[in-house]
């Protein structure tokens, strides 16, 4: 399972398997090692990436060396503690979002956001260096220009960087960019939960308006209405991750989770249809690989000509790829068939304050016995 150790047949030398790096036979395989140091704690050393060159063999010679105190620079570099002054925020982002991605994490998006919008303003940075001015001018220069959630994102990534460091002791000082309840810097509060879901009209409109301009983007949205996954979900399934007789899909959800989701007969027919290799990814860019950029421009342009959208000031209220999920819960809530918990579940939901913002969907809840009310006002003198 990705992000578990898996033993070699050397000692000391394990591998786990990315859900997100490919080479030629599948899975691609990070390399590690085990051993302890000089004051017998425990350490584990990565050697590298199949895909890279590294084999097992790699690990053996590079545990030798350090197990006898012989390991060159490159060998070190991997575990030892870097001297506080070259503690930079970029090195701790790049060993973070490193060890999450051997982890089986999802980091591309992570590392495109660094990239982006954090790198030109706190790659070279000390760690000791970070002021809280720093942080605000970073936070307002964001806010001018993407949403709350997304800064909270951004700021989430160097929070958890630094969480990583002080985890391996690289770093003893405090974490700059942890957010404390009475603290002085605070980032903006979410208020992105989407009230708008697709009635079914539209939603046929979308669908076929969507199959005249690309097949695969109607594929993918009617994946997404049809079994609720989210537009991350859907990009990285490969040809492996299809369970047809079963009618599963297989796949990694927030934070790199291995999770089985339902599917009906037909969407499986849909996606049998692509005949992927077990490891290619089943919807691919223009260049044949894992689509990294988010749904094709051509989803919005099609909202756009069916009008979904006209008028919708509240970006809330405004039809977008992660609709479809919305009403795929939306629907199930208004059928009546469905109980909260339920829908927890088909959602995958972690908490059930997720799923309560569909409650007054179901029908024969708290409208209907506002009736009681009205009844005690016909017959004031009832049980006095």
């Amino acid at each position: 399972m990705a992000g578990k150790y898996i033993k070699t047949r050397y000692t000391g030398v394990f591998y786990r398997e990315s859900p997100t790096r490919k080479c030629s036979y599948g899975a691609d395989r990070c390399y590690v090692v085990w051993y302890r140091d000089s004051e017998g704690k425990v350490r584990w050393h990565t050697v590298g990436w199949h895909s890279d060159g590294v084999r097992p063999t790699d690990g053996v010679d590079a545990r030798a060396r350090l197990l006898t105190g012989k390991a060159d620079d490159s060998v070190r570099a991997n575990h030892e503690e870097a001297p506080a002054a070259c503690m930079t925020v970029g090195n701790m982002v790049a060993r973070y979002l490193s060890w999450a991605e051997g982890e089986g994490k999802r980091v591309d998006p992570e590392r495109a956001r660094y990239g982006l919008h954090l790198a030109s303003k706190f790659e070279a940075v000390p760690i000791d260096a970070v002021t809280l001015q720093m942080l605000w001018d970073v936070k307002a220069a964001l806010r001018r220009k993407m949403a709350a959630q997304t800064v909270r994102h951004c700021f989430g990534l160097l929070r958890r960087a630094v969480n990583h460091a002080i985890e391996l002791e690289l770093w003893k000082g405090e974490n700059p960019f942890a957010v404390k309840r009475h603290g002085p810097f605070k980032l903006p509060r979410a208020d992105n939960q989407a009230t708008r879901y697709l009635t079914r009209r539209e939603a046929r409109d979308l669908l076929v308006a969507l199959a005249r301009r690309s097949q695969q983007v109607h594929d993918m949205a009617l994946l997404s209405l049809k079994t609720g996954l989210r537009a991350t979900e859907i990009f990285g399934i490969t040809g492996q991750d299809l369970d047809c007789a079963g009618r599963i899909i297989h796949i990694r959800a927030k934070g790199g989770e291995p999770q089985s989701v339902p599917a009906p007969a037909d969407i499986m027919r849909i996606l049998a249809g692509y005949r992927r290799q077990p490891h290619e990814y089943l919807f691919q860019d223009e260049n044949g690989g894992q689509i990294m950029w988010g749904i094709s421009s051509t989803f919005d342009r099609v909202v756009r000509e069916l009008g979904l959208n006209d008028g919708v000031t509240d970006k809330r209220r405004r039809v977008r790829f992660h609709t479809l999920r919305h009403t795929f819960a939306s629907w199930l809530a208004q059928s009546g068939q469905v109980t909260l918990h339920e829908l927890m579940e088909m959602m995958r939901h972690k908490r059930i304050e997720m799923t309560l913002r569909y409650a007054h969907l179901i029908p024969g809840g708290g409208r209907s016995k506002l009736q009681i009310i009205d009844d005690a006002l016909l017959d004031p003198d009832h049980g006095d």
